[in-house]
């Protein structure tokens, strides 16, 4: 059985620590009031900065959100259709996307117009500006998603195009990580292409073989087939 604890009528008459310690603290503020102030106003600062910092962030990207949105369907139109397109508007169209860009530079906005810069310099053939797009877009570190994959897939495309197939190849490479389905097969096929441009066709079948092992249903088999029975 345990122990009972007696108290005395001093114990019992004896202070509170909570309440000592308690008084002592009240004490010890009105004496150093000042302190006390300044510190409290440093914690509020700190804090009110913070929430300040956060509310204006939200506010720019919202902002950088509402003066994009407008545009991109005349972006997506551009590249829907890139030889029927006027070249004042495809001109106009650069000239927003690029004044956006350099206006909130570190909003997920900025994300796409850089992809769509990058997509315009592409279908005009000005490879190293449609990589650089496509580089300052993942740079921004905004980018989510889908285009977390479309940026770097540019960049394979973009470097392909201009003929630097080791950039390429590990750029498709790259963009496979970012990828799952259809659009990892794209890059798988990508980089095989560019293994067999190169004279490895040995690297280039096993590319091949990959493909379809991890997607035996593709659309594209046939072609993979052909291409692997090629490079064999």
């Amino acid at each position: 059985m345990a122990e009972k604890i007696r108290y005395t009528r001093r114990d019992l008459k004896g202070p509170d620590e909570f309440i000592s310690t308690f008084g002592r603290t009240i004490a010890w503020c009105k004496e150093n009031r000042s302190k006390v102030v300044a510190v409290t106003l440093g914690v509020v600062a700190v804090v009110a900065l913070g929430l300040g910092t956060r509310a204006y962030l939200q506010w720019e990207e919202n902002k950088s959100s509402r003066d994009l949105w407008p545009h991109l369907n005349r972006a997506r139109e551009i590249l829907q259709a890139p030889s029927a397109a006027d070249p004042e508007k495809v001109a106009a169209i650069e000239q927003f996307l690029a004044a956006h860009a350099n206006s909130h530079p570190d909003t997920r906005a900025t994300v796409y117009s850089r992809y769509y810069l990058g997509s315009i310099a592409f279908i005009r053939g000005n490879y190293d500006l449609a990589v650089s797009q496509f580089q300052a877009g993942i740079a921004t570190g905004k980018e989510t998603g889908i285009m977390k994959y479309l940026l770097r897939q540019g960049i394979a495309s973009s470097l392909e195009a201009k003929g630097d197939f080791a950039g390429a190849a590990a750029a498709y490479r790259n963009a496979a990580t970012f990828a799952d389905g259809e659009m990892k097969t794209q890059s798988r096929l990508g980089e095989a292409r560019i293994l067999a441009l190169s004279g490895k066709n040995a690297e280039a079948a096993a590319l091949y073989r990959l493909v379809l092992k991890e997607a035996p249903g593709t659309p594209l088999r046939d072609l993979v087939e052909i291409r692997l029975a090629q490079t064999e």
